[in-house]
C-alpha cells in the first residue's frame, strides 16, 4: 500500500511538467466546435483563391499542437498534408487564433496534445 501512496504522488507532483496525450477533459476551442469551425472557416474563405489553385489542398488535413496551462498554443505541426497550403493556413491559425481552454487532468490544468482535423472539398 505505502508503494501505491508514493506512485500516486509522484505522478500528481508531475503536472507542472509533464504534457498529457490523454486528460479527463480536453482542451477546447474558445466558444466551443461551432466558435471553431466558423474560425477556420473564415480562414479558408480569405484564401479560398490560393487554395483553389492546386489540387494538393483539397483533403483532410490533421495538426496537432499542445495547449499550455494558461491555454497558449505551442509547437504545431500537421501530420497529414504536410506540405499543403491547407496545412500552412491551419498552423498559421491555430498558432496565432485564440487561447484555448486549457484540458484538465485531476481537477487541474494541465499541458496537453490536441489533435484538430479539417477537410476542405474542391468545388463540383
Amino acid at each position: 500500500m505505502h508503494n501505491k501512496r508514493i506512485l500516486l504522488q509522484f505522478q500528481i507532483s508531475g503536472l507542472d511538467t509533464a504534457t498529457f496525450q490523454k486528460v479527463e477533459v480536453e482542451a477546447s476551442f474558445p466558444g466551443g466546435e461551432a466558435a471553431w469551425n466558423k474560425y477556420i472557416q473564415s480562414i479558408l474563405e480569405q484564401n479560398i483563391d490560393k487554395l483553389s489553385k492546386r489540387k494538393t489542398n483539397f483533403g483532410t488535413c490533421e495538426v496537432q499542437f499542445i495547449v499550455d496551462k494558461d491555454g497558449s498554443v505551442r509547437y504545431a505541426e500537421a501530420l497529414t498534408m504536410q506540405k499543403s497550403l491547407l496545412a500552412e493556413l491551419l498552423i498559421k491559425a491555430i498558432k496565432n487564433g485564440p487561447k484555448w481552454t486549457p484540458a484538465y487532468q485531476f481537477g487541474k490544468t494541465v499541458k496537453a496534445w490536441r489533435r484538430q482535423k479539417v477537410t476542405l472539398k474542391a468545388p463540383e
